[in-house]
């Protein structure tokens, strides 16, 4: 009798312990917007109804700065972050994820190089150059060059308050080459170069954006006449009737990732909601929310993607063509220094 009643409060132990498991809450940290909305609806919403998770919910702009502030201070509360590539390999460097456990994780239907150490591919997007159409009713810019001409395309600039992309665009409008970009960042000289032509053109930049809510309501408002930005902002507003269009000529093409905090308590989880969120079917309905291509090349085929909302995402092989890639290693090896010269530039 001793003995059943031992065998069943060990039975009863062990079922509370994997209630306990399955009930774990997740804290993911979003950059918010569309991404978030969507996100909550086909990506970690499912997932965690899905293997009996609570999710919650939190933004910030800047999502290495969420990390060095939680980890340095040994005061992680993050489990899964949104972040870039460039970013996720830069906090990898420093010690701040966990690598991904790709028996976990299935990855298999990527894009190449979009499932890396530190973190998992979502969404790829593009920095790219908007503008209104009310202000170039008769002539649209369609360059970099012409981002920078402002005796032919007058008007209100706005670019972001950070280097990420900027530089490129900057060495683009000074006639390197797509294929010649990184090669020129190679050196001191190329990047003091790109730092250079920004600078050249801050007289004429009205609003220096930090976020994407910022830059998509810019432009919807009329508030500027062109900017950089994302492009799943600037479809956002212009399907929202905002004055708005923009190109993929010459955009700066990355990805967003999702990435374990290191020192999550919650690390097994949080691969098994990544796997959930990394599958064909749940990037295919994201692109019902945002404007950014899946990484999951079987997306594609899942027939939940028309060819209406193939046409405008960044991914697609029509839109691919026209970016360059953003080589991620290199960011991840000059961010910091060429952020001190983007700011050093900014306050002068």
């Amino acid at each position: 009798m001793r003995g059943s009643i031992l065998a069943a409060g060990i039975l009863a132990a062990a079922c509370a312990g994997t209630a306990f498991a399955e009930e774990a809450t997740l804290t993911l940290n979003t950059p918010g917007g569309a991404v978030q909305e969507g996100g909550r609806a086909v990506l970690w919403g499912p997932a965690a109804k899905k293997l009996g998770f609570q999710v919650k919910e939190e933004t910030a702009d800047n999502a290495l700065d969420v990390l060095r502030l939680e980890v340095g201070s040994n005061s992680v509360k993050t489990d899964i972050i949104i972040m870039s590539g460039y970013q996720a390999a830069i906090a990898g460097s420093e010690g701040m994820l966990e690598p991904i456990d790709y028996k976990a994780v299935d990855a298999s239907g990527f894009l190449p190089g979009t499932a890396a150490p530190y973190c998992v591919g979502i969404y790829g997007y593009a920095a790219v150059m908007a503008w209104n159409t009310k202000t170039y009713a008769k002539e649209a810019p369609s360059s970099w060059a012409d981002f920078w001409n402002v005796e032919k395309f007058p008007g209100k600039r706005s670019m972001r308050s950070d280097a990420e992309a900027q530089v490129e665009m900057a060495l683009l409008a000074d006639g390197v080459a797509p294929k010649d970009v990184y090669k020129v960042l190679g050196s001191e000289d190329g990047i003091k170069r790109a730092i250079a032509k920004i600078a050249a053109l801050k007289p004429n930049i009205s609003v220096w954006w930090s976020s994407g809510a910022q830059h998509g309501q810019l432009m919807k408002d009329g508030e500027v006449d062109m900017t950089t930005g994302w492009n799943g902002r600037f479809q956002t507003a212009k399907e929202a009737g905002g004055p708005v269009n923009y190109t993929y000529n010459q955009g700066v093409l990355t990805y967003d990732c999702f990435a374990v905090t290191k020192g999550s308590t919650h690390k097994a989880e949080a691969m098994k909601m990544i796997n959930e969120m990394s599958s064909a079917q749940s990037q295919a309905g994201l692109t019902k929310y945002v404007s950014y291509g899946p990484l999951n090349q079987g997306a594609y085929k899942t027939g939940i993607i028309s060819k209406e909302a193939e046409a405008v995402l960044p991914t697609s092989p029509a839109n691919s063509g026209a970016m360059i890639v953003q080589d991620i290693d290199w960011w991840a090896k000059n961010n910091d220094h060429v952020q001190q010269l983007f700011e050093d530039m900014m306050t002068e």
